[in-house]
């Protein structure tokens, strides 16, 4: 199989690089692009927890259940 890859630019932090087979199709295109939302989505999300004291995630976790 070979591979396309992709350089982004990220400002002030250098580049990525993303490798997606060829042929690049629309059908290929959409489920990178749902795929790559998904991880990236996940990813912030992971960062955000871990970046959080244990009490605040503690606290957090009972917000939504919270009731007036």
């Amino acid at each position: 199989m070979k591979f396309r890859q992709i350089d982004v630019s990220l400002p002030a932090h250098g580049h990525a690089v993303l490798s997606i087979p060829t042929p690049l199709t629309r059908e290929l295109l959409q489920s990178l692009e749902q795929s790559l939302s998904g991880t990236l989505e996940r990813l912030r999300r992971s960062l955000s927890v871990d970046a959080m004291d244990p009490g605040l995630i503690e606290y957090a976790s009972w917000l939504p259940h919270r009731r007036d």
